[in-house]
């Protein structure tokens, strides 16, 4: 495998009820290092599935998943040594709410990277910074509002320390105000070089920042290309007709 692929899927399937529904038919993708690969499509496409079998949140029905070389379907391994290099962000922020932000950040870190809980608080500390939020650590959940939250939980994933982050309709639960505030944050990880797979209904986003875009229709990657191949010139019927409703 080229040591530049971090992420690749060979021949993924996901089916429920005895077959009868494909949410993944086989789906052979790589993500490459420092990559920003958006995922879009139509509800129901299988986006959120492939997403969430990249870290085994879904188990697939068949084929397979390697991570940094290592194929993670193997049932011997550990799959939590994988998923502690993964971080995910969902569409809602799943913070703990007896917590104040700070523990939130830390509590990971200290139990399962071993930090100390100087070194994890410092780390939260500069991350917090970089979000635009250094002054809300010790505040509550509650006290928050749906696009801090969601700043708050992309922390919470970079604090340990991963080598790529899965976002899945990271702005789909906020208030369309508060979307770009969270379109920023992402958009700053991806000049950090970080590498990304994100689904998500923000063309514009996907248009921007990513660096390839897949467009998935009944559990398939229909069609992928640079953002300029998929929104200016795209060759699939399907693609056209999705974008034609989306722009």
């Amino acid at each position: 495998m080229n040591d530049n692929v971090i992420i690749r899927t060979e021949g993924l399937c996901k089916h429920y009820k005895d077959g009868t529904i494909r949410a993944l038919n086989g789906v052979t993708v790589d993500i490459k290092k420092g990559e920003v690969v958006v995922v879009i499509g139509p509800s129901g496409s299988g986006k959120s599935t492939f997403l969430r079998s990249l870290n085994l949140l879904e188990t697939p029905t068949k084929g397979s998943i390697f991570f940094e070389g290592v194929d993670i379907t193997n049932p011997k391994l550990d799959v939590n040594v994988y998923r502690r290099k993964m971080g995910m962000v969902f569409q809602h922020f799943n913070l703990f709410p007896h917590m104040t932000i700070l523990r939130n950040l830390t509590i990971a870190p200290i139990k399962l990277l071993k930090k100390t809980q100087a070194e994890a608080e410092a780390k939260a500390h500069e991350l917090l910074k970089l979000v635009g939020l250094e002054d809300r650590a010790d505040a509550y959940p509650s006290q928050l509002s749906g696009g801090q939250k969601q700043r708050v939980a992309i922390v919470r994933s970079l604090c340990m320390e991963p080598d790529v982050m899965l976002f899945d309709e990271p702005t789909s639960a906020l208030d369309p105000e508060m979307v770009g505030e969270v379109l920023d944050v992402m958009k700053n990880l991806a000049e950090s070089g970080m590498t990304m797979a994100v689904v998500t209904h923000e063309m514009g986003f996907a248009r921007e920042v990513a660096s390839r875009v897949l467009f998935m229709d009944a559990g398939q990657i229909v069609e992928e290309g640079t953002p300029q191949d998929i929104f200016e010139n795209p060759k699939n019927s399907r693609t056209k007709s999705f974008l034609s409703k989306v722009l």
